[in-house]
């Protein structure tokens, strides 16, 4: 079976997400940062990581980076799991490498329902689909600007 990586800085976060992924089958590591999680791919690369993107240290922006950088875990699958739900981390994950962004609270069948459905992809639908959602994100980042601009003088 493929192995998941689980990347949360929230022991407690880590240990759900273990045992969902254990139970639906899947091998698992853990890492508690960033630099754990870019040490776990030196060592192993997993199928995929499911990955915070608030952490110390390194955080998941900085985890997508160095996986780009150093050439870790090419064929890894990536989903981020965060709290952050801005238009421009959508943009920035997405950029950066994510294959699905899901947030907290999140729904344990859905996460595995997402990890089967990118494992069975090929990296040409997974671009594909990246390139879509970077671009749907970024009109919805424009939309919302145009709402929080503040309003020109003399109109009411």
């Amino acid at each position: 079976m493929a192995e998941v990586l689980i990347v949360d800085d929230d022991p407690d976060i880590r240990a759900i997400l273990a045992f969902t992924m254990e139970d639906a089958g899947y091998t698992v590591r853990e890492a508690g940062d960033g630099a754990e999680a870019l040490a776990a791919m030196e060592q192993h690369a997993p199928d995929c990581l499911v990955l915070d993107l608030m952490m110390p240290r390194v955080d998941g922006f900085g985890v997508l980076r160095g996986k780009r950088q150093l050439g870790l875990a090419p064929d890894a699958r990536v989903i981020i799991l965060t709290c952050k739900t801005a238009e421009r981390d959508f943009v920035q994950g997405w950029e950066l490498g994510a294959d699905e962004y899901l947030t907290k609270p999140f729904d344990p069948d859905e996460l595995i329902d997402k990890v089967r459905e990118l494992l069975r992809s090929s990296r040409a639908e997974l671009q594909e689909r990246r390139e879509h959602e970077i671009q749907k994100a970024e009109l919805l980042e424009r939309l919302e600007s145009a709402f929080t601009r503040p309003r020109l003088a003399g109109r009411q």
